[in-house]
């Protein structure tokens, strides 16, 4: 039987028919509006959770991992603007004056340093860059550090505005993966070019002994020229780039071509080698010595033939060979004083008060010239006289040192400082602190300045300096007395600069000015101190430049009053009636740096007044 079926249990029919009977009647129909669609995103989120934990699970240890996506349209979205958040944060807040990661500044990267750092670090990378010229007239090219060149680096400007932030860099979103600011125009140059006219001396190849070994030091041309041409002529070449050159300009480089090619330095190392194929033998009557050549090689180098200045004359240092003939730290040895066995005796026969010595300069000529004719041979020592009698005649015998030294010098103007170089205590001290022209031992300061361009990299030993090697012209200047490579470098660097390196090693009283140039005895001591005790230089240095000092020519102060006793290394100057040397003694009695200058007195009488400081210590 068929259920019966209420019009109630169907309510919504109801509820039509009564929603139609309430509406009143329109003669035309009314438009439909489009059903509004809502998504319930938390019924979704339910959903989806509902799905995953019906998906496989596969277990790794403790860890379950789930198959599919677990994320959600509305957690993406509020990922990807929590990462927003964070990144405008690290915008807005990171430090002003201060590169945003990854920033990269003329190709190099800078990204978190300060403007101060990345300047420093530009300003030192571009000075070491590489700039080819050319001469025009002559076509030789010539690369140079932008240094050399004369180009002038300095990126603080620069820096400083690349670094800056703007309020739009800092709020659009993640615009410091894209602010690099690396070649702009509109910041401010960093490049430059000095007023100076850049200039280096021609370098004429040579062949230098080192550490037992025999090199060529290649040729150079000089040139000179004004630095400003490079930047008009290199134009859009001067890169901004952090590789490759720096430059490239075609200009007027007043090239000065070298006279001795690389060729001929090249022949003569080949006699040198096949002369030094084996130990040397010097001979003294029925004596001979052996010394072996990697020791001979040391006191090899060359200089340009006076008459051809395009070959070169072999030279031997007579410092370095003095030191293989004799023992170390004893100058004039007298026959009293036994030789050190397997050396040559430094004197060989004693006449009251004239000794035999060796005579360096002819043993070193005669081992020249066995050198250059490549083969082989004995060297025959050579001797010369030196006498003393002078020396005894007229010496103070009483009173204190500083009495003596009264008697001694009468009416003359003197100054004495004496230190005791282990101690560094002062021994004797008269008017030591009182300025006066320094005539050439201002060199010793010269020396000094050169040594320490040389330890920091601004030259090399092997640099050009006034035709030379700057080694060759330090020898000159210290062995010769030259005068001409002091005002070289004094003409390079400024006399402002060398005053103040003096100043900066304690010799505070020594100024260096054009034709008036001032020291004291002891400014001069504190430089051989400095020396001494490799406080200023390194042993390496100090040793070359004792070397130059212990064979200077001119050794009638000093060196001749303490004679056979010990050995001196000595700077002298004279000039007018001026008269100073300046002297490290090694001697038994131990190491000073001994100081004697002098107004309108004689070599004699410093030779006088070392002895009575010698006999007083």
């Amino acid at each position: 039987m068929p259920r019966s079926v209420s019009s109630s249990s169907y309510p919504h029919e109801s509820s039509r028919h009564a929603s139609h009977a309430a509406k009143p009647h329109h003669p035309h129909p009314q438009p439909c509006k489009p059903r509004q669609l809502r998504l319930d995103w938390q019924a979704l989120l339910r959903f989806f959770q509902n799905l995953s934990e019906r998906l496989p699970q596969r277990h790794h240890g403790k860890v379950k991992i789930l198959k599919g996506s677990v994320y959600t349209r509305r957690r993406i979205v509020v990922g990807c603007l929590g990462v927003l958040l964070l990144v405008e944060l690290f915008q807005l807040f990171w430090p002003s004056g201060k590169f945003f990661p990854l920033a990269t500044l003329d190709g190099h990267a800078v990204g978190g340093q300060s403007s101060q750092q990345a300047a420093e670090t530009l300003n030192a990378a571009t000075l070491k860059r590489t700039v080819k010229l050319t001469d025009k007239t002559t076509g030789t090219t010539v690369s140079l550090t932008a240094k050399q060149a004369g180009i002038t680096v300095d990126y603080t400007d620069r820096a400083k505005a690349a670094a800056k932030h703007s309020v739009v860099k800092r709020i659009v979103p993640f615009s410091w993966l894209f602010v690099h600011s690396t070649t702009s125009d509109s910041l401010p140059d960093a490049l430059g070019t000095s007023d100076k006219q850049a200039h280096e001396d021609m370098r004429n190849a040579s062949v230098q002994g080192t550490k037992g070994e025999l090199k060529i030091v290649s040729a150079a041309p000089g040139y000179t020229f004004t630095s400003a041409d490079i930047r008009s002529a290199a134009g859009s070449s001067f890169s901004s780039s952090a590789t490759g050159d720096l430059a490239a300009a075609t200009i007027e480089m007043g090239i000065v071509s070298p006279t001795v090619s690389d060729d001929t330095a090249e022949q003569l190392l080949d006699t040198l080698n096949k002369a030094l194929s084996k130990d040397v033998t010097f001979t003294y009557e029925d004596g001979t010595w052996t010394v072996p050549a990697k020791k001979i090689i040391n006191t090899v180098s060359t200089t340009v033939n006076a008459q051809d200045n395009t070959k070169l004359d072999v030279t031997i240092s007579e410092s370095k060979l003095m030191r293989q003939l004799k023992s170390k730290g004893i100058a004039l040895k007298v026959a009293k004083k036994a030789a050190d066995a397997g050396v040559v005796p430094a004197t060989i026969a004693v006449k009251g008060n004239a000794y035999q010595v060796i005579d360096a300069s002819a043993t070193a000529a005669s081992l020249s010239g066995m050198l250059a004719s490549g083969q082989n041979a004995p060297v025959a020592v050579s001797t010369k006289d030196f006498s003393n009698v002078e020396l005894y005649e007229g010496l103070p015998a009483s009173g204190t040192i500083e009495e003596k030294l009264q008697q001694l010098f009468g009416d003359a103007d003197y100054e004495v400082a004496v230190y005791d170089l282990k101690t560094g205590k002062s021994k004797i001290q008269i008017d030591a602190d009182t300025a006066m022209a320094s005539a050439s031992t201002y060199k010793l300061f010269i020396a000094y300045s050169m040594i320490h361009a040389a330890e920091t990299g601004q030259v090399t030993w092997d640099s050009a300096l006034n035709g030379m090697t700057l080694s060759s012209c330090m020898a000159t200047m210290i062995i010769n007395s030259d005068n001409s490579c002091p005002e070289a470098w004094l003409a390079r660097y400024g006399f402002s600069t060398v005053t103040q390196q003096a100043h900066d090693i304690g010799a505070a009283n020594t100024n260096f000015v054009p034709y008036d140039m001032t020291t004291t005895a002891n400014d001069l001591a504190t430089v051989l101190k400095g020396f001494y005790s490799n406080s200023i230089a390194s042993p390496d240095s100090t040793d070359q430049l004792f070397s130059l000092m212990e064979t200077q020519v001119y050794r009638e102060g000093i060196p001749a009053g303490i004679g056979s006793d010990g050995v001196v290394q000595d700077k002298v100057g004279f000039m007018d009636g001026l008269l100073h040397d300046a002297a490290i003694v090694r001697s038994d009695k131990g190491d000073y740096a001994m100081v004697i200058m002098t107004d309108g007195s004689s070599w004699n009488k410093i030779a006088q007044a070392s002895l009575l400081i010698y006999e007083s210590l």
